[in-house]
């Protein structure tokens, strides 16, 4: 999911910093820092940031595979569609081959706390940065002798997740609608943004204790999603409503799939990513039928042919064929039959699965032997 970073340094006001409080560097006024400079103040919430995909945006072997095929595909050219959001810094400064480390670093500190505002109508730059000095966050009375601090209530919407989890691609087609999602759904209406899910609020220091009064709590800045085992599970619940035998020895079962965490459709991002609910029906000890159904948004491109790679749904999807995602607190009873002339007792298993398919390189040693001898 995969920004949205808490204020990184907060000082008490009358409060003098030991001489230790300022990195070892100086604060870039008018450039990109990189993260490690953000950490060596910022300790807990760099170690976060370290674990969490939004770091590895450059450098996920699923990404860089997509990525690779979609350099080939466009000759060079996905690099403004793909880079905006992997590699923001990159994007922002020009170096679209990624030749300096900090557009190597994802989605980094300074790049979040530097956004000043988002415009979806903008498609192809929605994002609006000022280098400034000044580091943007949600917190009302944070200063800091490193750096300005301006408190930015766009830190706390979901409009600020909206510049990369939103992307209309050239045609006109909504591929990531993550944000659209949200804003229909029940948590919209109560005033639950992504934040809260996604970066909910944990125990912790903003800076060491020795360097300022602690806060006792920080955003979590791990940004877990769709690459979270616990985040996923808390999504979704299948429940068993009926098993009954009608006439002709048809049976007939009801399955209720609900989406009880999400505030968005499950699955959301990329359209590769399906739920499958598997449902297998026994007679006492033994298998007598199985069922599927699968929730996807499916997309065709301009021939009417289904697209499954995932960098050719970004760049050439042009219509919906079918999504039967589960929406943001939709409960949906699905029903399945089948012959069954056994008479014993019945009962049956429910599965939702996650699943996601993607392409990734996978490094292979090749070894050769040019030449040998052997003594007599």
């Amino acid at each position: 999911m995969k920004g949205l970073l808490a204020i990184m340094v907060i000082w008490a006001v009358g409060f003098t910093p030991p001489a230790l409080a300022a990195p070892q560097k100086a604060i870039e006024s008018k450039a990109f820092n990189p993260s490690s400079r953000c950490g060596e103040c910022h300790q807990e919430i760099y170690a976060m940031w370290r674990r969490a995909m939004h770091s590895l945006a450059t450098s996920d072997p699923i990404f860089e595979a997509s990525y690779l095929q979609a350099y080939r595909y466009t000759a060079g050219n996905a690099k403004k569609i793909c880079l905006r959001c992997h590699a923001p810094v990159a994007a922002q400064t020009g170096d679209l081959e990624m030749l300096n480390p900090i557009s190597r670093e994802g989605v980094n500190c300074d790049f979040c706390h530097s956004v000043v505002s988002v415009d979806l109508e903008k498609r192809d730059r929605p994002i609006r940065i000022a280098l400034d000095g000044v580091k943007r966050g949600p917190l009302r009375d944070a200063t800091s002798p490193a750096h300005k601090v301006a408190r930015s209530p766009l830190h706390l919407s979901s409009e600020f997740c909206a510049g990369c989890h939103e992307y209309v691609n050239s045609n006109g087609l909504a591929v990531l609608s993550t944000y659209s999602e949200w804003k229909v759904s029940p948590q919209s209406a109560e005033g639950k943004t992504c934040q809260i899910c996604h970066m909910p609020l944990t125990p912790g220091d903003t800076v060491p204790s020795s360097l300022a009064p602690p806060r006792r709590t920080i955003n979590l800045h791990d940004v877990s999603g769709g690459h979270s085992i616990e985040q996923v599970r808390k999504a979704a619940k299948v429940h068993i409503l009926q098993i009954a035998r009608k006439a002709d020895d048809v049976v007939e079962i009801k399955i209720e799939v609900a989406n009880i965490g999400s505030g968005h459709s499950i699955p959301t991002g990329l359209p590769t990513r399906r739920l499958v609910l598997e449902v297998v029906l026994f007679a006492g000890d033994r298998e007598v039928a199985r069922f599927q159904r699968e929730y996807q948004k499916k997309l065709l491109d301009r021939q009417g042919n289904r697209i499954m790679e995932d960098h050719r749904v970004i760049l050439d999807a042009l219509t919906i064929m079918e999504d039967n995602r589960l929406r943001a607190g939709e409960k949906r009873v699905e029903q399945f039959e089948a012959v069954i002339s056994s008479k014993g007792p019945l009962r049956a298993e429910a599965t939702l699965q996650y699943l996601y398919e993607p392409k990734i390189l996978m490094p292979q040693p090749m070894s050769i032997d040019m030449a040998s001898d052997r003594s007599s």
